[in-house]
């Protein structure tokens, strides 16, 4: 299993890139994606995906709900603990 820095650190790259864009001057391990709208729910979808491709990573479907994704600090959490 990856370190725990090294997910944040992925993660958060990931978030930034590809949805944070202009959305949040300082994105936060804690920032909340949803209600500053960086995350929707196909973005949890893709971050999924990613999560599975790059951090060899599976995330069961019961577990794909609004409080895991909430935050970067959440979703590494979510991963790390699988």
């Amino acid at each position: 299993m990856e370190d725990v820095e090294h997910v944040t650190r992925t993660i958060k790259d990931y978030v930034a890139r590809e949805f944070a864009q202009g959305k949040v001057d300082d994105l936060t391990t804690t920032t909340d994606l949803l209600e500053q709208e960086i995350i929707d729910s196909l973005g949890i979808f893709l971050l999924v995906g990613y999560i599975k491709e790059t951090l060899d990573v599976e995330i069961a479907p019961e577990d794909i709900n609004m409080e895991n994704f909430k935050t970067i600090d959440a979703i590494t959490r979510l991963v790390t603990a699988r």
